[in-house]
């Protein structure tokens, strides 16, 4: 057996049911035994970055490891993209590199400081270790399952993330003798004990029933952690309204009736007036990043005992908004034990008052019923939003690209129980979507993938749409056409007085015909421009089987509202709002009388 057939029967072993890839030299042991596995299936893409965007979708939908493989060179450092969104997503996905034999490189060679000893060597480990939970080059055939067993454990342990490994050609081909392998001990890792004790979880439950405004904040590593279903008994129990951040807009639906809102700098009005008049916010699976509490910090929740749950120490090492309790732990463990302390303790009764001003904002501030613009033939893309997730299915899983679509699916969406949202969540990685929605139709069959991405993020990725012809993949893929970049455009206009420059074809981006792009990737192809043939058109998309492409016209001109928007001061300066002070802008009056609770 070659070490590449270990690797890929130890996969194979642990479940793994789908590897991301593009061929090369510098890999071709390890593709060579992937491809003689039975279900193991390799699937092909055109780029190394798409490969590990797959792995990392597949890998959030199937809550296993997603594994991508690349070659040597720059197929290691195509990968890096994806590796640092993995990284800052908690996704866990295993990269394995092709490399050079071992004598042909710098770490081989002891040659540190050449820039390159091999062909197309480039000594990927280094760069690799500042976004990855574990990276190393398998130096020796013997050693291959010490560190595969090693960085799979890593990648799924405590907080979730890649792992890296480069492995030289004459590695990958040797012969090995499994039993003589040494093994990984997870004992060997030095974790830190956090373990708190029942009467804190007591206190924290006590903190909350006993508050006169309670808010549960939670965020997309409820998700992570596979604990969506405790925080919705939690909450059932307990009887708080709860907010979720864009990011993770899917761990509660939006038909739930102690669901408020999105709060955050393009989150919604209701998610920011809950979090802006709370008086005791329990925090979980959420690090309160500056796209959540805005950037005023001091005026983030100013009145509310702030409670934060997190098992990553550095996430609360840092000081920027002022938390009262700080708790350090895998946020599973936490709320199985908030669930079962709270089952029995005798609860107070949260305050219909607050509860019933929380769904007051709900109905009275929704996102779409901001005052977006309409044109008879052009479609707004919040009217979009809402004929789709009308249209979706409760076992859709929605995947969003960087963007208008980023923004506008995290705010307005209303995502119902069952349904997964895909996006690059910490990067904004223009062209996610296109990969991920790979990577989250083979990560599940049998769902429907509905793919919204830019006219602009397209061209990043395009040569995917190859992977879902090829593949026949069940991905429904809606194409915002608003000629380019519409949020940079719309960021030119604030602060340039209109001036215009790579955003748009006027001004050096050129978008090529969308219908010709779907014909040459030979895809059913739609187009809407209307608001009335809408709904009817997102039926027909759902009714073609296989992979179909639509084009959604919408106006160059979209704005994203609302938002938490800065103004500029006397000295030239810029000082933003505070999170309940979104744009457009409410009358003085409306938002004293809508802020005003009542006890």
């Amino acid at each position: 057996m070659r070490v590449a057939d270990y690797i890929a029967e130890h996969l194979e072993k642990i479940g793994v049911r789908a590897v991301f890839l593009l061929s090369g030299g510098g890999m071709m042991h390890l593709l060579d035994a992937a491809s003689r596995k039975d279900t193991l299936k390799y699937i092909c893409n055109h780029h190394e970055q798409c490969s590990g965007m797959a792995a990392d979708a597949y890998a959030r939908v199937t809550s296993q490891l997603g594994v991508c493989y690349a070659t040597s060179g720059p197929g290691g450092t195509n990968t890096l993209t994806a590796v640092v969104g993995a990284y800052q997503d908690s996704s866990p996905v295993l990269f394995i590199s092709g490399q050079s034999k071992l004598s042909q490189t710098i770490e081989g060679t002891g040659s540190q400081g050449l820039r390159q000893f091999g062909t197309f060597e480039v000594d990927v480990i280094p760069t690799m270790k500042s976004v990855t939970k574990y990276a190393e080059m398998v130096t020796s055939a013997t050693d291959i399952r010490y560190h595969l067993e090693k960085a799979i454990y890593l990648a799924m342990e405590g907080r979730p993330g890649p792992v890296f490994l480069d492995i030289p050609l004459d590695i990958q081909g040797a012969p090995i003798e499994v039993e003589k392998l040494r093994g990984f001990d997870p004992a060997e890792i030095k974790k830190a004990s956090v373990e708190i004790s029942s009467d804190q979880i007591k206190k924290i439950v006590q903190r909350l029933t006993t508050a006169k405004k309670p808010l549960i904040l939670a965020g997309y590593g409820v998700r992570a952690s596979n604990s969506v279903n405790q925080l919705l008994n939690i909450v059932r129990m307990l009887n708080i309204p709860v907010v979720t951040t864009s990011f993770g807009s899917d761990v509660v639906a939006y038909d739930n009736p102690l669901f408020v809102g999105h709060p955050g700098l393009k989150g919604d009005r209701p998610g920011n007036f809950a979090i802006q008049t709370a008086d005791v916010i329990l925090s979980v699976g959420c690090s309160l990043h500056v796209t959540t509490t805005g950037y005023e910090l001091d005026k983030f929740a100013p009145d509310a005992y702030k409670i934060l749950v997190d098992p990553d120490p550095f996430v609360l090492k840092r000081e920027q908004v002022n938390v009262n309790e700080k708790v350090q732990m895998d946020v599973k463990l936490f709320l199985n034990k908030l669930e079962s302390i709270s089952e029995t303790l005798k609860i107070s009764k949260t305050s219909e008052a607050w509860i019933d001003k929380c769904r007051e904002w709900k109905n009275n501030y929704s996102t779409y019923k901001e005052p977006h613009k309409h044109e008879d033939d052009k479609i707004n893309f919040y009217d979009f939003s809402e004929k789709l997730d009308q249209a979706a299915d409760a076992n859709d899983i929605i995947v969003t690209d960087a963007g208008s679509a980023f923004y506008i699916f995290g705010q307005a969406f209303r995502y119902k129980q069952g349904q997964r949202l895909i996006n690059s969540g910490s990067l904004g990685a223009m062209g996610f979507a296109l990969p991920a929605a790979t990577g989250a139709a083979l990560g599940d069959p049998n769902r429907r993938i509905l793919c919204v991405t830019g006219d602009g993020s397209l061209q990043t990725n395009l040569h995917e749409l190859a992977v879902y012809k090829k593949n026949k993949l069940n991905i429904k893929l809606f194409v915002i056409n608003n000629d380019g970049y519409v949020c940079i455009r719309n960021t030119q206009t604030s602060f340039f007085s209109g001036h215009l420059a790579g955003t748009s074809e006027s001004s050096g981006v050129w978008i090529p015909n969308l219908k010709k792009t779907a014909d040459a990737f030979e895809l059913p192809f739609f187009t809407v421009d209307n608001n009335t043939d809408l709904a009817l058109t997102i039926e027909k998309v759902f009714a073609t089987p296989g992979p179909v492409f639509c084009e959604i016209i919408t106006p160059n001109t979209q704005e994203i509202i609302p938002t938490v928007s800065s103004v500029r001061l006397p000295n030239g300066s810029m000082k933003s709002k505070p999170l309940h002070e979104m744009f457009p802008f409410m009358s003085e009056e409306e938002a004293s009388k809508t802020l005003i609770f009542e006890q």
